[in-house]
């Protein structure tokens, strides 16, 4: 199987290039340069990214670049330009920036008489499998111009639909982030002006005051061990994640998660269709279209359902046999895919399925803070009673003793 590989090379004027290549080992990518006109500086493999994604969007620095490429390139190609010369027109941000060196690569490519998608294959951290897999079918069946139209809109809907979750998500995390600051001043500055105050009073200090005042001794004094303890659990936790059984562990409880849950769910649900309905549109096949988006799924448990899905088309069974094993994908949107089989209408259908989707994310995000809003009420409302507890009992206390 083709890995990745980052490599820095350098034309034969001197200019230095970079960038990433997928070749079955380092000898493969060093021809690769080698027909490219390049020499070859430095080829290493490419390190995965292993981090948690919740709702699986893509998550390009370049994304917004990507867009605007793909909507240029379909303007000047149903314009009647040649495709040479459109890439050769395309300029996205600076000059001798990243993507447009890319482009000039790809044009180069081209002209040596590589096909568009073959092109983009040698560059995955810019187009993805169903990008790639979708301007191949264009290239295939003459309707270049209308796949890269519907490229560009499902990239511009796949956008609005990450905003929008970050959009949601940015007043949780506020809060969360508020209350770890308190209880870091708290822990820092406040504990230590009274521990030694009331211990000269000879007060007997509550549980709660002791509590802190543990966790206060416990940073203070180890905080070397606890942030190595932190940064050792981060690491574990990381290369578990990276294991297969570790990823669909985490990605299910993930799905499970109160609120969020549903919309990690409906989000991928909403890109799923999109995208199904783009490759059913490019002339894909069926089985081969499902293959792909399997791949191209984040979450892990939900790339485990939409395989279940897959191998009911290859066998031929009817989807509603296959309900008890989709614990997570919405009966409602499998019903909507086998009305569309049965009726003929798959591809519309998908549209009206991610078209749905969509509209749920965008109305669960707009009211996220609202949904949320309880949990973090308890939350809050715990640390703000942990915290008085700690500090107006021993006042109690103190009371008694001067009463006394």
């Amino acid at each position: 199987m083709p890995e990745t590989f980052s490599y820095s090379a350098r034309t034969a004027e001197g200019e230095k290039r970079s960038g990433t290549v997928q070749a079955e080992n380092p000898e493969r990518v060093a021809a690769i340069l080698e027909e490219m006109r390049l020499i070859p500086i430095e080829i290493k493999p490419q390190k995965k990214d292993i981090r948690p994604v919740l709702f699986g969007f893509l998550r390009s620095r370049q994304y917004e670049d990507l867009i605007l490429f793909t909507r240029n390139l379909s303007t000047l190609y149903k314009a009647g330009i040649p495709l040479l010369r459109a890439l050769d027109t395309i300029k996205i941000g600076p000059a001798n920036g990243y993507f447009n060196r890319t482009i000039e690569r790809i044009r180069t490519d081209v002209q040596s008489g590589r096909s568009l998608s073959d092109a983009m294959g040698e560059h995955p951290e810019l187009f993805s499998k169903i990008y790639i897999a979708s301007i191949a079918a264009g290239e295939a069946s003459g309707k270049l111009d209308e796949i890269l139209d519907s490229l560009g809109y499902m990239l511009e809907r796949d956008l609005d639909l990450n905003r929008q979750i970050k959009s949601a998500l940015r007043y949780p995390i506020i809060v969360v982030c508020a209350i770890i600051l308190a209880f870091a001043v708290l822990i820092t500055f406040v504990i230590p002006r009274f521990i030694d105050f009331y211990s000269s009073m000879g007060a007997q200090l509550p549980a709660p005051t002791r509590i802190i005042i543990w966790v206060h001794h416990i940073v203070t004094t180890y905080w070397v061990a606890v942030v190595a303890i932190l940064i050792a659990a981060a690491l574990t936790l990381r290369k578990i994640y990276a294991s297969s059984s570790g990823k669909l562990y985490f990605d299910t409880w993930f799905l499970s998660l109160p609120v969020f849950g549903d919309l990690i769910v409906k989000g991928n649900i909403a890109r799923f269709s999109y995208m199904f309905h783009l490759l059913l549109k490019s002339g894909l096949p069926m089985v081969k279209s499902l293959e792909l988006l399997s791949e191209t799924v984040k979450n892990a448990r939900l790339t485990e359902e939409i395989k279940v899905l897959s191998s009911s088309f290859k066998e031929g069974r009817e989807l509603d046999g296959i309900k008890s094993r989709l614990q997570y994908f919405p009966e409602m949107g499998l019903q909507m895919i086998r009305i569309g089989l049965e009726s003929g209408s798959i591809d519309s259908m998908l549209s009206e399925v991610a078209l749905h989707y969509n509209k749920e994310v965008d109305y669960k995000s707009r009211h996220l803070a609202s949904l949320v809003e309880p949990i973090l009420t308890v939350v809050l409302g715990f640390f703000v009673l942990i915290v008085a507890l700690a500090i107006f009992l021993p006042m109690w206390n103190l009371a008694q003793i001067f009463r006394g």
